[in-house]
């Protein structure tokens, strides 16, 4: 299922319409973001009295994008990118269920209008794992009526700004969302409860289909898609059949049955012994893209006593290893394009890739090895139409506070000014001469 494309050198894949550009979320980079269950679990304790962001940080004025957008749209054309990804928060555009702001709605069409304004193609992601008090406080996506509720804000987004946006994202990452929500903790409601991982996760899906039928009757010409973290997973002990059977069941339960809900409109989310939930007859192809968020690889292993019963495992030297603790591994990136393209002709566009590395050692040989992985992926036909960056501005990094950079401009946050990295100064270049060929 795969489309000619061409050969050639590093630069030569990409076409004139090829989308380069940088990703944020409104959460991370907005500021005054105070309705939210994530405003909500910053202020709060973990059983210990522990606080739930490394050091207690809270997002609080984060980048004051809100405010800054027209200088931050200047550094993307500073790049010599022609996109951004950007997420509008469902908190402030409904402060109260049913109720929705006038103002905070206009704001996203300022932004809108100046990225056109600039040359800029914006792609909104309609939900980037915020939601309103008054959501997760019914239950939020454990609820059952939970799809047509995040559908009715969609559409309601939708309405305003399908006649200048041309490609949108349903949801990001709906797995990070319920994994990290509800086995790990690290998120809010920080439970630890693979069932309801499985009963959210479930709802998540069903959101975007809903959402994608809400939008397309409104207006049917913009491109819906949905972005989804597409890990590489290996067996920790490659010889071993436990870590490769954890391995094997990462990968059904976190990509194949993710693509195969897309596809066909089915889902099974199943842990031998310990879980089983399953969507049936959903619309199938409900999706014009698929956004890939793409960082590491995983090397999984297998524990009896743990309650997870699988752990990962860093196997990587530090010279490989981003201030995360991921492993470096560009290859990866070809790796998943491929695992998509197996499943469908439809567009790829790889939503997020981007390196935490606040010593900046890292990050230009980052960049040009995934950047080759891309354009290796072209040269072997895979129809992917665009790369966006995580992320444009050091941010709140979720759980781990602003204690991880990400950006390509440095964020000094006391003073809020932003600082190109020489590292990111590479991927300008190469953008300058891809689109200079």
């Amino acid at each position: 299922m795969m489309h000619n494309g061409n050969s050639g050198g590093l630069n030569a894949p990409f076409p004139t319409g090829f989308l380069w550009g940088a990703a944020t979320s409104s959460h991370q980079v907005e500021g005054g973001c105070t309705n939210s269950n994530w405003s909500a679990f910053e202020s709060a304790r973990d059983a210990e009295g522990r606080p739930r962001i490394a050091g207690g940080q809270v997002a609080g004025d984060a980048c004051r994008h809100w405010y800054r957008y027209p200088e931050d749209i200047g550094l993307l054309a500073g790049l010599g990118m022609n996109a951004y990804r950007f997420s509008v928060e469902w908190s402030k555009i409904e402060p109260r269920q049913g109720a929705f702001d006038e103002a905070a709605l206009s704001h996203y069409e300022r932004v809108v209008d100046a990225l056109l304004t600039a040359g800029i193609t914006p792609m909104i992601t309609l939900h980037h794992f915020t939601d309103p008090l008054w959501f997760s406080e019914q239950g939020g996506f454990a609820q059952p009526g939970s799809p047509e509720i995040l559908a009715r804000f969609a559409r309601k987004v939708y309405e305003r700004l399908a006649d200048r946006v041309c490609y949108w994202c349903t949801i990001n990452e709906p797995s990070v969302y319920a994994v990290n929500g509800y086995v790990t903790g690290e998120f809010p409601p920080a439970e630890h409860d693979l069932r309801k991982a499985g009963l959210v996760l479930g709802n998540m899906l069903h959101a975007h289909t809903r959402m994608y039928q809400a939008c397309k009757e409104v207006n049917p010409a913009p491109q819906i898609g949905i972005a989804t973290n597409v890990f590489v997973f290996a067996p920790y002990r490659r010889g071993h059949p436990m870590d490769i059977i954890a391995a094997r069941l990462a990968q059904r339960n976190l990509n194949d049955e993710f693509f195969r809900y897309l596809t066909t409109g089915e889902w099974d989310f199943h842990f031998p012994f310990m879980l089983r939930t399953r969507l049936r007859s959903m619309p199938a192809d409900a999706f014009d893209f698929i956004g890939l968020n793409y960082y590491t690889r995983f090397h999984l292993q297998f524990l009896w006593h743990d309650r997870t019963r699988v752990r990962s495992v860093h196997t990587a030297p530090p010279e490989k290893t981003t201030d995360m603790g991921w492993e470096i591994y560009p290859e990866g990136l070809g790796e998943v394009l491929e695992m998509a393209a197996g499943v469908t002709a439809k567009p790829l566009y790889v939503t997020e890739n981007g390196i935490a590395d606040d010593s900046d050692h890292k990050r230009a040989p980052f960049f040009l090895d995934h950047l080759r992985a891309l354009a290796g992926a072209r040269r072997k036909g895979i129809d992917v139409r665009g790369y966006f960056c995580w992320s444009l501005l050091d941010n709140f990094e979720w759980a781990h506070g602003f204690t991880k950079r990400f950006g390509l401009y440095h964020v000094d946050f006391a003073t809020q000014e932003r600082t190109l990295r020489r590292g990111s100064a590479v991927l300008r270049d190469f953008i300058n001469a891809c689109r200079a060929t």
